[in-house]
């Protein structure tokens, strides 16, 4: 079962904001007497603008059997759902977490082993959470608006 990030309006401006000022950063070197300096720029922006639109477009979580794939761009990873102990709706820009796979600032802290944790935001949260739910039933909630 496939499940897309949800995408915040905050992080869809913050996203162009980025493209369009690493496009404007190219502008000075068109100004030169040569033209090895406009490559230069043009070719880091360019790949840092590639970087960004990858990870807008393919940030993504999958349910296989009993593990959770997460994919953001080029990062990807696995966990093991019976390994999760926890599950915490998270609501704010700051996020307690090193792991962020996400493209919104509304989504779920999700504590598995003994210490890891990971951010993510499914568009789907509650049927996200049933699932999860269904597959490993020891799963504690905090603050989640989906789970009575």
């Amino acid at each position: 079962m496939i499940f897309k990030s949800s995408v915040s309006k905050l992080n869809k401006y913050v996203f162009l904001g980025a493209i369009l000022f690493l496009l404007l950063l190219t502008i000075p070197a068109c100004f030169e007497d040569s033209y090895e300096p406009f490559l230069v720029m043009f070719s880091i922006h360019f790949l840092i603008i590639l970087l960004l639109i990858w990870t807008y477009r393919t940030t993504f979580y999958t349910i296989k059997e009993t593990d959770l794939h997460w994919k953001s761009g080029p990062f990807k990873g696995k966990i093991d759902i019976t390994k999760i102990n926890k599950i915490e709706y998270h609501k704010g820009i700051l996020v307690p977490t090193i792991w962020k796979p996400a493209l919104s600032h509304i989504g779920l802290i999700i504590t598995y082993n003994k210490y890891d944790d990971i951010y993510i935001s499914p568009e789907k949260q509650q049927e996200f959470i049933a699932t999860l739910q269904h597959l490993n039933p020891n799963i504690t909630f905090k603050n989640t608006p989906y789970v009575e």
